[in-house]
């Protein structure tokens, strides 16, 4: 009399299929967090690190990272306030990149103009606005408003202590090299922040609202002393 065992009973296609499902979902999910960390890398301009990491998860690249070493000289270059320098390198990435974004470029004349102000380079700073800031006030009442705040900074004998002196601040340069990579990313076709950053957020952002609630629950919870 012969014996079967369960190895030998067939398995119903459907469980076969949600067996392979069930292998395949692990390395889609692999390969996906994969593709997020190395999104996340490459938006940072951290190039070596891309690089390590792709040599260790086997993860293509989705864009040229010699273009991320690019991209952030030109952030090292507006950090540094060499506008100029910056100006000309985005132009060698992308000839048309400045007059396809004309908010970019007015942001770029705008922080060479406070770079001569932080200077006290007065006389020049007024000739330059004349000619390459001035044109912009007439593309629309956005850069009108941005052109009259910083000029107002001349009108001050020292600037850096009037109340817009943060415009002569690193902070002010780190914001422009900021919204700068950003613009840059976008010609790229790849998104200013990367989800993984925005993931975490939201994980944290919903991380404070269940504690808010669970913290009001509690103010609502009167504990009985047992000893009456």
């Amino acid at each position: 009399m012969q014996t079967s065992s369960l190895d030998d009973v067939p398995l119903d296609s459907s469980d076969a299929g949600e067996r392979r499902g069930s292998r395949r979902r692990p390395r889609e999910a692999k390969a996906s967090m994969h593709r997020l960390v190395m999104e996340y890398l490459v938006s940072k301009g951290y190039r070596e690190v891309a690089e390590a990491f792709l040599r260790d998860s086997d993860t293509k690249p989705t864009v040229d990272l010699q273009m991320v070493q690019e991209r952030m000289s030109v952030q090292q270059l507006l950090l540094d306030g060499r506008i100029q320098s910056a100006r000309a390198k985005l132009v060698k990435m992308d000839p048309n990149l400045l007059q396809k974004d004309s908010a970019m470029d007015f942001l770029l004349v705008k922080q060479e103009l406070l770079e001569l102000i932080r200077e006290q380079d007065i006389e020049e700073a007024l000739q330059f606005a004349v000619k390459n800031l001035a044109p912009f006030g007439q593309m629309g009442p956005q850069f009108l408003h941005e052109i009259e705040r910083t000029m107002s900074l001349l009108a001050f004998q020292n600037p850096s202590e009037s109340p817009l002196g943060h415009l002569l601040e690193q902070s002010q340069r780190r914001q422009v090299a900021d919204e700068v990579n950003s613009a840059i990313l976008r010609s790229q076709v790849q998104e200013p922040e990367p989800m993984l950053s925005l993931m975490v957020q939201q994980f944290y952002y919903m991380e404070e609202q269940l504690e808010a609630k669970l913290d009001h629950h509690s103010q609502g919870v009167r504990l009985e002393d047992p000893t009456r």
